[in-house]
This record gives C-alpha cells, structure tokens and sequence, in this order.
C-alpha cells in the first residue's frame, strides 16, 4: 500500500491544493472534505483556516466550530490524492446539518486505490488527539457505497437517518 500522510496547508502549498481542488470541481461538482470559502485568495484561504483552528468551543450550540484543515499527500510524488477536515467538537450546526466531526474526499483519479481507507484512519488519529472524550460522529448518503463501507469498517453503528431525496445516515464511532 501507498504511504499517505495528512499535511497542514502552508502558503507553499498553493500549486498542490488550488490543483486538487479543481480537480474535485471538475470531477464532482462540488469541494467535499475542506472547508471553503469563495472569494479569498490562496493567502486569505490559508489565513481563514488557521482562524477556524482557532475558535474556541464552549457549547453545542455555538454558531461556529473549530477545524483543522488537510490535505491527504502521497509521499512518493508528493501529490495531493484528497482532503480532510477535522471538526473536533460537535455543534448544532454540524449536528443537524449532517457534517459529523470528519469530511473526507479523494480525487477521482485516485479513487478504488484504499485512499478513503487510509484517510479516515489518519483523521481518527488526529481527531483522537485533538478530542480526548467524545466519540466520533460521521456522515454520508446511504447511497455513497465507498464511504459507508469506510465508516462501518472503523466501527461506525448507525444512529440516525433522514430520508429525501437522497438518505442522509449519520454514525457514531466509538473510542477504543
């Protein structure tokens, strides 16, 4: 298996992460896995997401939450293969929103390699770390085969879903 590694976003970064993430539009529609605002440049985004580092939580119902943000790195070409987000305390927010305490994704070039595998156990050390209590809350569609298989190979025991017009699950792993 590949080496990943989880790495923090620098300014150095900008070629790296600009490049995965219009892959991930491109590929997908959407950015899933990293917390981004439109309208910043590369040294605004990087500042607003030591800022979202930086907030303190207090309760579950504060308005916002603190994140750590990082790129999922393959060691031997040092290319960026997917994202993860790590949002150590639940809030209502994230709670009713169905976002859970981990968002991950992996480029679609690089997917059906285990990568998503690897992520989450990387973002479950680091989220261990950061949150010596809770356990941890996921999230997907039912109908995201990939990432449901992730969460129940980690442990992940169903505790909530919500049918539209796509199923919302969320799961709850427990710490051990």
């Amino acid at each position: 298996m590949e080496e990943l590694y989880l790495k923090k976003i620098e300014l150095s970064d900008e070629e790296m992460v600009t490049s995965y993430l219009s892959e991930l539009v491109c590929s997908s529609g959407g950015i899933k896995g990293f917390r981004f605002d439109d309208g910043l440049d590369f040294k605004g985004l990087v500042k607003r997401l030591n800022e979202y580092e930086n907030i303190k939580f207090e309760s579950y119902d504060q308005p916002n939450y603190p994140s750590y943000q990082y790129m999922l790195v393959r060691k031997e070409d040092n290319k960026a293969v997917g994202a993860v987000e790590i949002r150590p305390y639940l809030t209502k927010h994230l709670d009713l929103d169905f976002e859970g305490n981990i968002g991950y994704s992996v480029s679609a070039s690089e997917r059906g390699k285990g990568y998503a595998t690897i992520a989450m156990k990387l973002a479950m050390e680091k989220f261990l770390e950061l949150n010596k209590t809770d356990d941890i809350v996921m999230c997907c569609y039912k109908e995201n085969l990939g990432s449901k298989k992730v969460i129940l190979k980690y442990g992940g025991e169903l505790i909530e879903e919500v049918r539209g017009v796509l199923t919302a699950q969320k799961y709850r792993i427990k710490r051990g």
